[in-house]
C-alpha cells in the first residue's frame, strides 16, 4: 500500500506554515514601523488641540493625548504595545524639545526610561489583558472595568508627575493653599479627555459593528431626532446665553430617551453629539471657570452614556436569550401537546379494539356457553343433581357475561357511537357503575354537546368515567353529579361528589394519582383549562373549561 503522506507531502506542509509565519511577521514589522512614525504625530497634534481648553495657565489643560493613548492601549493587541510606548515616547520628547528648548543630548535614554515609564502605568491594564478580563461595554461590568482602567492610567501617571520633588516639578511652587486644587484639576484634565476618547472610539465600533444596519428608516429616525435635539439647543442658547446652564442639566433626559429607545447606538450617538457641542463652545475660551464647571457635565453625559449603552446592550441579550427560549419551550410544549394527543389516541384505539376483541371472541363464547347450557338443562330435567349444578354453572356464565358486557361497553360504549354523548353519559353505564358502590348519579346537560367533534366527545366521556372511577375507589362520596354546558364555542364540564376530597392542595395535580393526571392529560391535549376544589365542608370539585374553536381548529363536528 502506498503511504498517503510521504516526504514531499511533509515538505510542502511545513513550507506552507513558513509562509504563513513569514507574512505574519512582515505584517508585523510593518504595522508596528507604521505605529512609530504616525503616533509622535498624533501625540502632538492633539497637544496642540489641548492649549485650546487651558484650565490654569502655564499648569492644567485637558490633556487630549493621554485619552488617546488609553484608546490605543485598550484596542490594540499586546504585541504592538511595544511600538505605541516608543511612538508616544518618541512625541513626548519632540513637543519638549520644539516647545520648551529641552536638549536631545540624552534623547535615548530618556526614551528608553519614558518607555519604561509607560509598561508601569500600564500595569492595570497589562493585568487585564493578561486575565483576558472582558474590555468592552457589552455588559455593565466590563463597561466598569473598563472605566476604571482608564481612570487608573490617567492617576497612576499623574502622580508620577506629581510626586517627585525635583526641581523640575512646577507644583512645588504653588502656595500649598491652592496645591490640592491644582492637583485635582490636573487629575481632572486628564480624566476628561480619557473619557471623551473612550466615548469617541467606542461609538466609533458600535457604528462600525452595525454597518448593515445603517441604511434603516429608524436610523433615518435617529439622525432626524439628533439633529432636532440640537437645533432645539442652539437655538435657545442663541437667543438666551444665560440658559447655558439650565441647557446643559435639561441634556441629560434626551440622553435617557435614546438609550432606551435606539440602545448603545443612541445612547453614544447622542452623547457624542452633545459632548462635541459643549467642546465646540469652549474652544479657545480658556475661562478657568467655565471649562471647571463644563467638564463636568462633559464626564456625566460621557460616563452615564457609556454605562447606559452597557446596561442596554445587557438587556436586550438577555431579552433576545429569554425569547429564544420561550420560542424553544413553545416548541417543546407543542411536541409535548402532540405526544400526549398521539398516547390519547393509542389508548382509545387499543380499547376500541380490546372492546371488539371482547365482543367478537369472549362474548361469543359465552353466549355459545350459556345456550348449551340452556339446552343441557332441558335434556336434564329429570335429574335433581345434575340439574343443581347446570344452574350454578348457568349462573356463573351469566354472571361472566354480564361483567364481560359492562367492560366492554366500559371500554368502548356503543352508545356513544350509535346515539351520542348525551345519551351514553345519562344512559345506565354510569349510573349502575356508581349504584354499584352506593353512590347517587346526576347529568344535567345544557346545549347541544352531540355536535362536537369526535376528539371532544371522546375526552369528555374519558373525563367523566375517570372521575366517576376515582369516586368509587377514593372518594367514600355518596353523591356524584356532572354539569355540562355548551354555548358559543364554551365548553364548560363542573363534575362534583361530596367526599373526602383531594389530599393535596388545589391544582397539585402530581399528587393526585393517575385518575388526577389523566384527566389533566386529556384536557391539555385539547387547550382545556383544569382546576380542582375541594369543598369547604369536604367533597370534590373538577372545573373544566375549554375553548372549542383552537389554533384554526373547530371542534364541532361536520357533518
Amino acid at each position: 500500500m502506498d503511504r498517503v503522506f510521504n516526504k514531499s507531502s511533509f515538505g510542502t506542509l511545513a513550507s506552507h506554515f513558513k509562509s504563513i509565519k513569514r507574512t505574519e511577521i512582515v505584517k508585523f514589522v510593518l504595522l508596528s514601523c507604521l505605529i512609530v512614525l504616525i503616533a509622535p504625530i498624533i501625540e502632538n497634534s492633539l497637544y496642540l488641540f489641548s492649549f485650546n481648553y487651558v484650565v490654569y495657565e502655564d499648569f492644567v489643560s485637558w490633556y487630549f493625548p493621554v485619552g488617546f493613548r488609553v484608546v490605543c492601549y485598550l484596542f490594540f493587541p499586546l504585541r504592538y504595545w511595544p511600538a505605541l510606548a516608543v511612538g508616544f515616547t518618541l512625541g513626548q520628547i519632540s513637543y519638549v524639545w520644539y516647545f520648551y528648548d529641552v536638549p536631545l543630548d540624552d534623547a535615548l535614554y530618556r526614551l528608553v526610561s519614558f518607555a519604561c515609564r509607560e509598561f508601569l502605568i500600564l500595569t492595570p491594564l497589562l493585568l487585564a489583558k493578561l486575565f483576558k478580563v472582558r474590555l468592552d461595554i457589552q455588559t455593565v461590568k466590563s463597561a466598569v472595568t473598563v472605566l476604571f482602567i482608564a481612570i487608573s492610567y490617567r492617576f497612576i501617571r499623574s502622580m508620577l508627575i506629581i510626586l517627585p520633588s525635583d526641581s523640575q516639578n512646577k507644583y512645588r511652587l504653588i502656595a500649598d493653599e491652592d496645591r490640592f486644587e491644582m492637583m485635582l484639576a490636573h487629575q481632572l484634565g486628564g480624566i476628561i479627555t480619557t473619557l471623551i476618547m473612550l466615548l469617541f472610539a467606542f461609538h466609533a465600533k458600535t457604528i462600525y459593528q452595525q454597518l448593515n444596519k445603517l441604511i434603516t428608516k429608524e436610523v433615518s429616525t435617529l439622525l432626524v431626532q439628533l439633529c432636532f435635539c440640537l437645533t432645539v439647543f442652539i437655538g435657545v442658547y442663541l437667543f438666551e446665553p444665560k440658559s447655558l446652564y439650565l441647557l446643559r442639566m435639561l441634556a441629560i433626559f434626551p440622553l435617557i430617551w435614546f438609550s432606551y429607545r435606539y440602545g448603545a447606538l443612541g445612547a453614544m450617538s447622542y452623547a457624542s453629539v452633545t459632548v462635541i457641542s459643549l467642546l465646540i463652545n469652549v474652544y479657545g475660551v480658556n475661562e478657568t471657570e467655565l471649562l471647571l464647571t463644563t467638564q463636568l457635565y462633559i464626564i456625566s453625559y460621557s460616563v452615564l452614556a457609556l454605562l447606559l449603552s452597557a446596561f442596554v446592550t445587557e438587556l436586550n441579550k438577555s431579552k433576545s436569550a429569554l425569547l429564544e427560549q420561550n420560542k424553544e419551550l413553545i416548541e417543546l410544549s407543542t411536541l409535548t401537546q402532540n405526544l400526549a394527543s398521539k398516547v390519547v389516541n393509542v389508548q382509545e384505539s387499543e380499547r376500541s379494539q380490546l372492546s371488539q376483541e371482547l365482543h367478537d371472541d369472549i362474548g361469543q363464547n359465552l353466549t355459545a356457553l350459556k345456550t348449551n347450557i340452556a339446552i343441557l338443562e332441558k335434556k336434564t330435567a329429570n335429574h335433581n343433581e345434575l340439574a343443581s349444578t347446570i344452574t350454578r354453572l348457568q349462573n356463573v356464565s351469566s354472571h361472566m357475561y354480564d361483567s364481560v358486557y359492562r367492560l366492554m361497553h366500559w371500554l368502548r360504549p356503543r352508545l356513544l357511537d350509535e346515539l351520542g354523548l348525551e345519551a351514553a353519559l345519562k344512559s345506565e353505564l354510569f349510573s349502575e357503575h356508581l349504584n354499584e358502590a352506593g353512590i347517587a348519579y346526576q347529568c344535567k346537560i345544557s346545549g347541544p354537546i352531540d355536535n362536537l367533534n369526535d376528539d371532544f366527545k371522546i375526552a369528555i366521556f374519558r373525563i367523566c368515567q375517570e372521575a366517576s372511577t376515582n369516586a368509587v375507589k377514593h372518594s367514600l362520596a355518596t353523591e356524584f353529579s356532572i354539569d355540562i354546558t355548551y354555548l358559543q364555542n364554551k365548553l364548560e364540564v363542573i363534575i362534583n361528589d361530596n367526599g373526602i376530597g383531594l389530599s393535596a392542595q388545589p391544582n397539585s395535580n402530581s399528587k393526585g394519582g393517575f385518575g388526577v393526571l389523566g384527566i389533566v392529560e386529556r384536557v391539555s391535549v385539547l387547550n382545556g383549562k383544569t382546576q380542582f376544589k375541594n369543598g369547604e365542608f369536604g367533597g370534590l370539585t373538577i372545573m373544566i373549561n375549554f375553548t372549542t374553536t383552537h389554533n384554526g381548529y373547530s371542534a364541532v363536528a361536520i357533518n
